[in-house]
């Protein structure tokens, strides 16, 4: 099931219904209500587990407990069968009623127990309260709001703005950091200023008088040392091992399941071993139980994976779907796919992503993803340098001076790219100097600014849970749910996180190769021109010659009055500048128009008197 909503205090129907329709694309397979004299909430469902029509919510025998909840419990049967010897009796099939179950036997604590992606709402009737619990890495969304003496949730900020008169003024801080820095997802803050997000691996209590408190269950651990201290066969043994268990965990459903192809290392690896499970006896659901794969491409272009994703379907003899992301059809969607967004996005990449999802909808209605991957195992070339760092630090200069030479291909472009902006800095797009920052603001970002740890492990965490994978989450979800597509993403398994967190440091990075220990495990197993393909691309579009495509309409928004009035950029120099960057007169960080026109179409699209 895919979408809830709810509220404290007494009864609104109406409004309850309001909220529930914002969210129909989530779950348009069936809705429920459950409503007391403090709570009210509802669902929309996307049948997955147990296709039986009308069981939500669901409750325990007395029905002091109900739940309803959004994701997948993957550890469901094995938790009934330890439930059902403790003596508690089932009356669906879903994964949810482990969940009711379980907080029956555990209280709280059952969050502990679960292995998934979920946002979980249980009202208990015994002492009238609310628990909402947020999965580990945060792949189910969850918004909140303080509106009329009620708390508000729901898995979409559209509903709590439609469903109740909750102010939409952005959120200063986090438009200034997106637009200065390209951060955000990072805190609990959003980009409107009355809504909040419930942080991944917490959950929050609220009693019957509407008494809210929010905890933190959830504390990862990296482990900071640099050297094996085993062969790379066993850590390679090992990795496939928990990897095969994730994805196979991942494929349980009563539904057609497929696979999001980029042709990069991580999609490549999930669809490569979904092959390898069906032919042990995995069921996909489709027809003669072929594996389905479904990617953009981009016909002559550089960012162009045709051959990598071939190479896959070759190997595990898929069927494959692919789209062609085109940039009219994206300028006459984007007022659309804003909408599903919610908020402002740091490129156009999503939207290949989006693409590909309401292609998948007409065959599937499970997606596994790769996303993840690249964060846990240092798939990006800026970790070559936090992995220098972490050999300097621990007196490791054989493997310094190793790594300066072996991964010289892939990260001196990089070094190359970064020495020019800074001898050509006076011929650069002036990000800080196009926004208007008040001094107030700047005080205030700086105390929640990042530095990047010299650890490598450590930046791996601190990406994983505060940097990109949030927001690579959050675009994950809105558009998967905009086509009721329901996505998984086994690398964010949280069990095979911690695994991965407590390999050390040379098992991601070694003999010029990143994701060392990954690309060891999944040799045989998958085709050998994507194991040990140096270059990343992933799902996107071609951003820049989009913006360029588009100059003429971004120069009307950017001559409007309404984009004038905005207090966050000097809309001359936001002009002057996009026009000498379409000329080729500056170079730099051309998304950072992107950026700005994001923003701008949000506040038109979910300003006061949208």
């Amino acid at each position: 099931m895919c979408g809830i909503v709810g509220f404290t205090g007494k009864q609104n129907e109406e409004r309850l219904n309001v909220m529930l329709n914002c969210i129909a694309h989530r779950g348009p397979d069936d809705d429920a209500k459950l409503q007391t004299d403090n709570f009210q909430f509802g669902m929309r469902r996307l049948a997955i587990i147990d296709l039986t029509d009308d069981i939500y919510p669901l409750g325990n025998e007395d029905g002091q407990i109900r739940c309803v909840f959004n994701g997948e419990i993957y550890n469901y049967q094995a938790l009934r069968e330890e439930l059902k010897a403790a003596g508690h009796t089932f009356v669906t099939e879903s994964d949810s009623e482990v969940i009711i179950h379980g907080y029956e036997e555990w209280g709280v604590d059952v969050v502990h127990r679960l292995r998934g992606m979920f946002v979980i709402i249980l009202h208990d009737g015994r002492e009238d309260k609310v628990l909402i619990l947020r999965d580990r890495l945060g792949i189910k969304p969850l918004y909140y709001a303080e509106s009329a003496g009620r708390i508000i949730w729901s898995s979409e900020i559209k509903a709590i703005l439609e469903g109740w008169p909750v102010d939409p003024t952005p959120d200063d801080i986090s438009v200034w950091r997106f637009l200065l820095s390209r951060v955000h997802d990072d805190t609990e803050r959003t980009f409107f200023a009355n809504v909040k997000r419930l942080l991944p691996g917490h959950y929050m209590e609220i009693d019957s008088q509407g008494n809210k408190k929010i905890t933190k269950y959830w504390f990862p651990k990296t482990n900071p040392q640099f050297k094996s201290d085993k062969s790379d066969a066993e850590y390679a043994a090992q990795f496939r091992e928990k990897f095969v268990e994730s994805m196979k965990l991942h494929l349980i459903a009563d539904v057609p399941l497929g696979i999001t192809l980029s042709g990069g290392l991580d999609s490549s690896s999930v669809a490569s071993i979904a092959k390898k499970l069906i032919a042990e006896g995995t069921d996909m659901h489709t027809e003669q139980n072929k594996l389905l794969t479904f990617s953009a491409l981009h016909p002559g272009e550089t960012i162009d994976e045709s051959e990598y994703i071939n190479e896959v379907i070759k190997f595990t003899n898929a069927v494959p779907y692919s789209v062609v992301p085109d940039v009219n059809k994206f300028w006459e969607e984007l007022d659309t796919w804003i909408y599903f967004q919610e908020e402002p996005t740091i490129s156009t990449a999503p939207y290949a992503y989006y693409t590909v999802m309401r292609e998948a909808r007409k065959h599937v209605t499970v997606l596994l993803s790769g996303q993840g991957g690249d964060e846990l195992m240092a798939g990006y070339i800026p970790y070559f340098m936090s992995y220098i760092q972490s050999a300097q630090d621990a007196g490791a200069i054989w493997e310094l001076l190793r790594e300066s030479v072996a991964g010289f291909d892939l990260y001196a472009p990089f070094i190359a790219q970064k020495i020019s902006a800074k001898l050509n800095s006076g011929n650069q797009i002036d990000v800080r100097g196009s926004l208007k920052i008040d001094a107030s603001m700047r005080d205030q970002m700086r105390q929640i600014e990042h530095k990047h740890a010299r650890n490598l492990n450590e930046r791996l965490l601190f990406d994983l849970t505060e940097g990109s994978v949030p927001n690579l989450l959050r675009y994950e979800d809105k558009n998967s749910m905009a086509h009721s597509i329901e996505s998984r993403v086994p690398f964010l398994d949280h069990e095979f996180v911690e695994f991965a967190h407590s390999l050390p440091i040379d098992q991601k990075i070694k003999h010029g190769w990143n994701r060392y220990v990954y690309r060891n495990a999944m040799k045989g197993l998958m085709p050998e021109k994507n194991r040990l393909r140096r270059n990343k691309i992933g799902f996107v579009n071609s951003e820049w010659e989009w913006l360029k495509a588009k100059s003429d309409n971004i120069q009307t928004i950017f001559n409007s009055e309404e984009f004038r009035s905005r207090k966050y950029w000097d809309a001359d120099k936001v002009l002057a500048q996009f026009n000498d960057w379409i000329a080729g007169k500056i170079s730099g960080d051309g998304l950072f128009f992107w950026r700005i026109l994001s923003t701008e179409l949000w506040m038109r699209r979910f300003g006061k008197g949208h």
